[in-house]
């Protein structure tokens, strides 16, 4: 039993974020809300083969997600990835001929983020792998160390993707500040 000199603060209602799945608060602590709309520049890379494997993902697309979440995709998409049966630490060793690119986040409602994976298969970006985001191996994340081992459609999307990054940044903000 809590003494009676404090107050019960107000109760914030909650919302499930179809991203993560979780029941999140409404507003942040800030009071902000805790809602993100989502558009493409932080849902997947501008390629071609990218859109056409979103439009084959079936289910209905959730428009927002929680902040948290927002920031998750911002730190995902564009990443470098190693393929699944490659063990190891990826800060010890860079990216090789295999490694792929996290080309889209898609928020799936009522089944979670759908993490689509490419690779380049015989010179054409594919989608190799539709993870679920919480079941996503952090360890699988590599960055780039010499350029000549990653295949060269992958090396420019991902050169691609950084240079968007700076861009919008801005001289104000450092290159790792949020998309506006």
């Amino acid at each position: 039993m809590p003494p009676s000199n404090i107050l019960r603060g107000p109760g914030i209602a909650s919302w499930t974020c179809p991203s993560c799945r979780e029941a999140v608060p409404r507003l942040l602590p800030t009071g902000q809300r805790n809602r993100v709309r989502l558009d493409e520049r932080r849902m997947f890379l501008p390629d071609p083969q990218i859109r056409a494997a979103l439009a084959r993902v079936p289910g209905p697309r959730a428009g927002e997600i929680c902040v948290a979440c927002s920031e998750a995709y911002q730190e995902l998409l564009g990443s470098l990835i190693r393929p699944p049966w490659e063990d190891g630490d990826a800060r010890a060793s860079p990216g090789l001929n295999d490694t792929g690119i996290i080309g889209a986040l898609l928020p799936i409602a009522g089944r979670g983020t759908r993490v689509l994976i490419f690779h380049v298969v015989s010179g054409t970006l594919v989608n190799t792998e539709c993870e679920d985001l919480r079941q996503l191996i952090p360890d699988r994340i590599t960055y780039p160390g010499s350029r000549g081992a990653i295949a060269p459609l992958v090396w420019t999307l991902y050169q691609q993707h950084l240079a968007d990054l700076h861009a919008a940044a801005g001289p104000d903000n450092p290159p790792g500040g949020h998309l506006p």
